[in-house]
């Protein structure tokens, strides 16, 4: 990618990364896709994990297509999202998201 495209692709994906909601989550992917970067789902994953530690943006609401935390188990990285997810509504069993009590019955 040129820099003007990155530049665009790290508009779009914290775009729509900022227009995620409380209570729910995405994949990687389905973030690339809706910036218009479909086939980039790395790298969403490359800038997330580069945005400051003080971002206010819901960068936890991000996760893998199979709706798990993709941090290792135990590590600060991996407590940190755990800890935001729980604190809207989410169970995390292991690494994997289960009940979101804010879209209960939805």
């Amino acid at each position: 990618m040129t820099n003007q495209a990155i530049n665009g692709f790290k508009s779009q994906v914290l775009i729509v990364l900022n227009n995620i909601q409380e209570g729910q989550c995405i994949a990687y992917g389905e973030l690339a896709k809706q910036a218009g970067f479909p086939n980039h789902a790395r790298q969403v994953g490359t800038l997330l994990k580069n945005l400051p530690k003080d971002t206010k943006l819901p960068w936890h609401r991000v996760v893998n297509a199979k709706h798990h935390i993709s941090f290792i188990e135990g590590s600060e990285a991996y407590e940190r999202q755990k800890q935001k997810l729980e604190e809207e509504g989410w169970v995390i069993l292991g690494n994997k998201l289960t009940v979101n009590e804010n879209n209960k019955g939805d």
